[in-house]
C-alpha cells in the first residue's frame, strides 16, 4: 500500500468486492460489519466454520479476497486456507492484506 491512504485501500476493495463471484473472507464478525459499513460486499466470516466448510460453501467463488488478522493467527489461517483454496483450483488473493500488513 506504498503511498496508499486507507481510504483510498478501502475504495479499492469495495470496487473489487462488487465484481461477480468474488468473496472477501475475514475471521470475525466485527470485521465483516466494519467492511459492511464502509461498502464491501460479499464478506464472508470464517468465526466457528471448519475449513473445509468454508471451501465447500465457497468453491463456486472466481476469487478469494483474504483478509485475516495481522497477528500470527491470523497469518496461519491466511496460509492454510490459500493452500486449500489453491489445491481445489480457486484463486486467492492474499495482496490486500499484505498491502495493509505493511502499513500497519
Amino acid at each position: 500500500m506504498k503511498d496508499e491512504t486507507l481510504k483510498e485501500w478501502i475504495s479499492r476493495l469495495k470496487d473489487f468486492s462488487k465484481s461477480d463471484g468474488v468473496v472477501v473472507l475475514v475471521e470475525g464478525k466485527r470485521d465483516r460489519d466494519k467492511l459492511k459499513r464502509a461498502g464491501v460486499e460479499h464478506i464472508y466470516s470464517i468465526r466457528g466454520r471448519r475449513f473445509y466448510d468454508i471451501l465447500e460453501e465457497l468453491e463456486k467463488s472466481k476469487i478469494v479476497i483474504i483478509l485475516t488478522d495481522l497477528d500470527k493467527q491470523g497469518e496461519k489461517i491466511c496460509k492454510k486456507l490459500s493452500q486449500m483454496f489453491q489445491k481445489e483450483g480457486i484463486p486467492v488473493d492474499t495482496t490486500f492484506r499484505e498491502s495493509l500488513n505493511k502499513t500497519y
